[in-house]
């Protein structure tokens, strides 16, 4: 009978000294790992410890967290290179020296105005007349070019 009684305070010893050593072997989550290698966390872990022991969910969690990353990133981006690619359509023209085949048609109305205005300039500069339309345009704008 005395053994029993001496064992069974040895048995209760050894168990909360087992119980101790999980409990302060705790990661930062909140985990600890048993002696065959089993996870066990509390109530209240949290996630935090990738690579170690940490509650059930955890790498859905991150791997969520980086593909809402990754496409936050690649939106940007995308609207960086639309915001690129207007404005360089928009300085096109007014950094361009030369109307290009694209450039519009004029009216009847506004090349007859076209014709009368040169009509004028060469009463009042007779010698523009031999040189070419891309010097006389300089002439008039001001442009040293």
């Amino acid at each position: 009978m005395k053994k029993k009684l001496v064992i069974a305070p040895l048995l209760a010893l050894v168990i909360w000294g087992g119980g101790r050593a999980a409990a302060a072997d705790r990661n930062k989550c909140g985990c600890y790992t048993d002696d065959a290698g089993a996870c066990f966390c509390d109530k209240k872990a949290k996630c935090g410890c990738p690579g170690e022991c940490e509650p059930k969910g955890c790498e859905q969690v991150r791997d969520k967290q980086i593909q809402k990353e990754i496409e936050a990133e690649t939106k940007k981006a995308a609207q960086a290179d639309r915001k690129h690619a207007r404005g360089e359509a928009k300085a096109a023209p007014a950094t361009e020296s030369h109307p290009t085949s694209s450039a519009r048609k004029l009216t009847f109305a506004q090349a007859k105005e076209l014709v009368m205005l040169l009509d004028l300039y060469f009463a009042g500069n007779p010698d523009a007349r031999t040189r070419s339309a891309e010097d006389v345009r300089k002439d008039l704008s001001g442009d040293a070019r």
